[in-house]
């Protein structure tokens, strides 16, 4: 027979033949042979018959009217509680809600602008060129800034800062041409605050700025010239061409007139002090742009004049004193 450590063996005697000796008084007989059923059994392996209950329940094709059980809103909020999914979106809903506000409040805009080392600039041109006023601190890149201010002619160097929480500062350095001093044939060297320096030892290079004085003035060194008259001509030097396609052939002072120009033409043309500068440029250059002809113009009056002295190709005289 099967070996007795694979199988368990289940003796199964007559009930009837067993009960009929009890009712008779006599003795529990021992079970016949032929009245014992052997049965053999196999213990069950219990992980795998869980294991291929839930495969056939996975494998069972859903109700043919489509419906699944679905948790209520309660079991829902309380799965999300226990596996930190709520939390997550709370946390996910407030950091949208932080970063909206940092990047678009009006409390991280730029509403003060500092400008500093402009001179031939004025601090609403280069606030304007700039173009930072009410723009997000974090959409202002320094650098297109940066590059923006010094595509200007008279800018040499930039450097832009922003500041929180709605600040920027803008450091300016011009370019201020090497400027000579020429009075009575001699070249006087002189320094961006108007000082004098000493005379020049050598002739002025092409890209030196010189501006002739004729007073006839005798200057020592450290002696001061007028710093906006300086200030004055180093602007010229660099806004006519660049804004006007004006090259003037001189630049001069005089102690009446202040400071001037004078074309190649012969024109003269007068500006006297540095103020309302950007006036005097928009009248010279209506005329420029209108082709009028003329041989002395005079931009320091609130209404400016220029007259034509040269004598007409006819031989007729020249045109009188006019106000454009």
């Amino acid at each position: 027979g099967p070996p007795v450590a694979s199988l368990t063996r289940i003796c199964l005697i007559d009930s009837s033949n067993w009960l009929w000796n009890v009712r008779k008084g006599g003795s529990r007989p021992a079970p016949a042979r032929q009245n014992i059923h052997l049965m053999e059994y196999n213990p069950p392996n219990t992980r795998e018959r869980i294991a291929a209950r839930r495969q056939r329940r996975q494998m069972r094709p859903p109700p043919s009217d489509g419906s699944q059980a679905q948790p209520g809103p309660r079991q829902t909020l309380r799965d999300w509680l226990l596996n930190g999914r709520l939390v997550s979106a709370i946390l996910l809903v407030v950091s949208l809600v932080a970063l909206g506000y940092v990047l678009f409040s009006p409390q991280l805009s730029i509403r003060n602008v500092q400008v500093a080392g402009n001179n031939a600039l004025s601090t609403a041109e280069v606030t304007a060129l700039a173009d930072v006023l009410g723009r997000s601190i974090w959409f202002v890149h320094p650098a297109v800034v940066t590059e923006r201010l010094m595509s200007v002619a008279y800018v040499e160097h930039a450097e832009v800062q922003v500041l929180l929480p709605d600040s920027a500062t803008i450091q300016i350095v011009e370019r201020r041409p090497e400027v000579r001093w020429l009075a009575g044939g001699v070249q006087y060297l002189v320094d961006g605050t108007g000082k004098v320096l000493g005379t020049a030892q050598e002739p002025a290079e092409p890209s030196v700025l010189v501006i002739v004085d004729n007073s006839n003035l005798q200057l020592q060194p450290s002696d001061r010239l007028d710093p906006d008259a300086l200030n004055l001509a180093r602007t010229l030097a660099l806004r006519l061409p660049d804004e006007l396609g004006f090259t003037p052939a001189q630049i001069g002072w005089d102690i009446g007139l202040g400071v001037y120009t004078r074309s190649t033409a012969g024109q003269t043309i007068v500006f006297g002090q540095s103020e309302e500068l950007d006036r005097k440029l928009a009248v010279l250059n209506y005329l420029l742009a209108d082709g009028t002809t003329f041989t002395y113009l005079d931009l320091r009056s609130s209404t400016p004049y220029y007259q034509n002295t040269a004598a007409p190709a006819n031989g007729g005289a020249g045109q009188g004193a006019n106000s454009p």
